[in-house]
């Protein structure tokens, strides 16, 4: 077999105020051809279970454009574009007997709310006959011309997100069985009508993504016994990309479309999956202390090791790594010895550090530096204490093999707590990202970090105690503080 091979992988919150252009794509993921995807060969994101895949079964992999951008606000329309173009008129795909396309499905750009539905219409239009699958995040956005115009489709079940290559092995599975068969398949989309919140909706813990999740695997086995090659994948979406097709929902691959039995059982599994998610509404529903509120009981006094996240500015949800809130209350919190705060991501303070001088005493003001709706600068007189080149490879389950660069970092002192800087905004979510700065975090009596659920996948078993706090911020809790402008507001209000 010979598959054709495209990435497109970014999840836009369009309540940050950062763009994404070419050079964030070029500082994570952005290749061309088989030679240049081989650094991504031995990682564990999709275009690593690509490579397994293609040895496993023997097949010729033909790499178009592989681009993949951290999460931030929306793309540059031209840089997408470009992205789009590049794949679709891409002559190396003329002689392929199908198409993998690796999505996040929570793209935006700055013009086009759906720019995965436009890479696979465009394709589609140019290959109508072509078997074309494509795997997603957990928490895609996927539109009805988008399930359409695929013949098969995967989504993450894991969250941590640690089976991103795995998934991509199961879409590549559904695509070579479609070759062999000779034939397209079909997706059924069906959607809830609720933007379920990721807060709980980790499936490492019993919980209501993990029942969801249970549910669709057995659904897929009572298909597998009736042998018909039907295959269930829910999806949370993404409320903050604020997209006007956002709602939970499930994708339902059926590999004989023309089979009636098929067809019928494809139709029942996405209504039982539906229904499912509708029930468990309510679980959804998060209750986050305010940080101040929490910080306030010093709960770290019965000795135990504290995780505490601030979800608001995650990284991984779009944050941008400025709001001030976990910091202010930080600093009027009776922190023990040796704790710290990751992270800021402010080149100016980190090149104030430098020429300071490790050692330096200086003066800063973190946070609201990009967006000061979220809060206020804070005053922060400290000591320079490390200062480094900010480059280092994951290690954790979680992209596994992916090299780092978070431009020049600092970390500075003040008081007890040591405050990490970079120049890049990336989420701490590995143990190299630590290391790097001379810490280890099993020594840290209190972390507060700008996390969300991926930080389990590293740390679960390294803190003795984890809670996620509100603070103002692009991707928080309280959905009614954002200005949505294109979700119904129905979708956001979960049942009680």
């Amino acid at each position: 077999m010979k598959i054709g091979i495209a990435r497109l992988w970014h999840e836009a919150n369009s309540f940050t105020s950062t763009s994404i252009g070419l050079g964030h794509f070029q500082a994570r993921e952005y290749t061309k051809g088989g030679v240049a995807a081989q650094v991504f060969r031995h990682t564990s994101i999709e275009t690593g279970g690509a490579f397994r895949w293609g040895h496993r079964c023997e097949a010729e992999l033909v790499f178009s454009r592989l681009a993949a951008s951290a999460p931030g606000g929306p793309v540059e329309q031209p840089v997408l574009d470009t992205i789009i173009s590049e794949i679709v008129d891409d002559p190396a795909l003329d002689t392929v007997d199908g198409l993998y396309l690796s999505l996040h499905g929570s793209c935006l750009g700055a013009e086009d709310l759906s720019p995965e539905t436009t890479l696979a219409t465009r394709l589609r239009a140019r290959f109508p006959g072509l078997p074309i699958v494509a795997s997603f995040d957990m928490h895609c956005i996927p539109t009805p011309a988008l399930a359409q115009a695929l013949d098969g489709a995967t989504v993450y079940r894991l969250y941590p997100h640690t089976d991103m290559a795995e998934t991509a092995e199961r879409a590549l599975d559904l695509l070579g069985e479609l070759i062999r068969r000779g034939r397209r398949g079909a997706v059924t989309l069906a959607r809830c009508g609720l933007v379920l919140p990721s807060f709980n909706m980790r499936t490492d813990e019993t919980g209501p993504m993990t029942e969801i999740e249970s549910l669709a695997l057995d659904l897929e086995a009572q298909a597998a016994a009736l042998g018909l090659p039907v295959v269930v994948y829910p999806f949370a979406s993404f409320a903050y990309a604020d997209s006007p097709e956002t709602d939970s929902g499930v994708l339902v691959s059926n590999l004989m479309p023309t089979n009636p039995e098929a067809a019928a059982l494809a139709a029942e599994f996405a209504r039982r999956v539906v229904n499912g998610m509708r029930a468990r509404g309510p679980a959804f529903r998060p209750d986050l202390p305010t940080a101040g509120a929490f910080l306030s009981t010093r709960p770290w006094r019965d000795g135990r090791r504290w995780a505490i996240l601030e979800p608001s500015d995650n990284p991984m949800s779009g944050g941008a790594g400025d709001t001030p809130g976990l910091l202010a209350a930080a600093m009027r919190s009776d922190l023990p010895e040796g704790s710290v705060f990751a992270f800021f991501d402010d080149p100016g303070a980190v090149a104030t550090a430098r020429a300071a001088g490790q050692g330096a005493r200086l003066s800063l003001h973190l946070g609201g530096r990009i967006d000061n709706r979220f809060g206020v600068p804070v005053l922060v007189e400290g000591t320079v204490e490390r200062l480094t080149q900010g480059r280092f490879t994951n290690t954790g389950p979680m992209e596994t093999g992916i090299d780092v660069d978070l431009g020049p970092t600092a970390v500075v002192r003040t008081g007890p707590l040591r405050i990490i800087l970079t120049s890049n905004c990336y989420s701490p979510n590995d143990p190299q990202y630590f290391h790097l700065h001379g810490i280890e975090p099993g020594r840290i009596p209190v972390l507060l970090v700008k996390a969300k659920n991926h930080f389990r996948a590293s740390f679960g078993n390294l803190f003795e105690a984890f809670v996620q706090v509100e603070t103002p911020g692009p991707a928080m809790a309280d959905a009614t503080k954002l200005p949505f402008r294109r979700i119904p507001p129905e979708r956001l209000r979960l049942p009680s």
